[in-house]
């Protein structure tokens, strides 16, 4: 089986995400920031990540060969 590592770059990307909108991982230094990052992009970014991860999977796999 070969794998297609710049799946791994989607796989990371959609992970951050989803740890910054959850505020486990801080987008900024300032917690303000984070907060106001949070509220703006959240929503979208909670239905985003999981689907950025599920392309990274189907990459990292060469699905979409």
């Amino acid at each position: 089986m070969h794998f297609n590592v710049s799946g791994l770059i989607l796989i990371a990307g959609g992970i951050y995400a989803l740890l910054a909108v959850h505020r486990i991982v801080p987008v900024s230094k300032n917690a303000e920031s984070n907060e106001i990052w949070a509220r703006k992009f959240g929503p979208a970014m909670k239905v985003i990540s999981p689907i950025v991860i599920l392309f990274g999977l189907g990459e990292l796999f060469g699905l979409f060969r």
